[in-house]
């Protein structure tokens, strides 16, 4: 198979996992959504730890690639504990869209630190996504309680670009499974930090809170972070930040399937426009990088 295609498909396969993640939190109540990032972090680093483990540990990582890695799951912790929150305390459709701000962010950090350039038809399809994504969800800004949420899923979109950039630079030096597994510690001190602090439960929680702990784990974690962090050594971080605004069409039709809820004309023409945009986008997918390391393997 081409490098491409299987770059493209590994990275939808992960965009597929990672829309459960807000089903998992709302499956896991009575459970603290702080706990649920917790368990989630916990137990799919102790799988990744454990199959590192198994194949003999890899190559010992630099010491900066570790540090940054760390660096990058004490954002994705964060990320976790505020959108996790958000979930609960505004519609689901908002904290997925308000998360997904994270385009925003990374194209000007890309642009300031990275050095990438954003091509206008990079810009266009960015624009179509976050509008598609927009009427998707139809952004209901009602009530105090749904204010104070939307503002905790503004700053996880804020933290979930950090954890991108950060991920994308650990994986030039680091290979997927130790990056994670890293990561996994980094994420997972932050999020029990945070759940002490807010004084939450770590037990007692009905089996149905356990087995979304466990999905959570291995879908949202394992299957489908793994999946975008094999990817970012390949793609620009601006650009996986914009396909990821998938995410919320792979949530909204979830949701529509398992939880029944119905998805209207603006909604299905908002999932149009976000796959419209992304197209647009993904001739500017590839990182020159990566393209220049596989055309020197071929010519090799």
């Amino acid at each position: 198979m081409p490098v491409r295609l299987r770059v493209f498909g590994v990275f939808a396969l992960g965009i597929a996992g990672i829309s459960f993640a807000a089903l998992f939190v709302r499956w896991a109540l009575p459970a603290p959504p702080v706990v649920t990032g917790f368990y989630r972090m916990l137990f799919a680093t102790v799988l990744l730890g454990a199959w590192l483990a198994a194949r003999g540990g890899g190559a010992k990582p630099e010491p900066r690639g570790v540090a940054l890695a760390l660096a990058a799951g004490a954002c994705f912790g964060s990320d976790l504990a505020l959108w996790n929150t958000a979930l609960v305390r505004t519609s689901l459709a908002n904290a997925t869209f308000l998360v997904n701000t994270t385009p925003i962010y990374v194209g000007v950090v890309s642009v300031a630190l990275l050095g990438e350039r954003l091509s206008a038809r990079f810009v266009l399809g960015s624009g179509l996504a976050l509008a598609g994504t927009a009427a998707l969800v139809r952004a209901d800004w009602g009530g105090a309680e749904a204010v104070r949420g939307d503002v905790l899923a503004l700053g996880a979109g804020l933290f979930y670009a950090g954890y991108l950039l950060l991920i994308k630079a650990v994986r030039r030096s680091m290979a997927t499974v130790p990056a994670l597994t890293a990561a996994g510690v980094g994420a997972t001190s932050v999020l029990g930090v945070y759940a002490l602090v807010g004084g939450d439960a770590f037990a007692g929680f009905p089996a149905s809170s356990w087995w979304a702990f466990a999905g959570a784990a291995v879908v949202s974690q394992i299957g489908g972070v793994m999946g975008v962090v094999w990817s970012l050594r390949y793609l620009r971080a601006s650009f996986a930040s914009l396909a990821l605004l998938a995410q919320p069409v792979g949530t909204a039709l979830l949701g529509w399937w398992l939880l029944g809820e119905a998805l209207g004309p603006l909604q299905l023409a908002g999932s149009v426009a976000v796959g419209a945009g992304i197209l647009l986008a993904s001739g500017a997918a590839r990182d020159p990088a990566a393209q220049e390391k596989e055309r020197s393997s071929h010519q090799g």
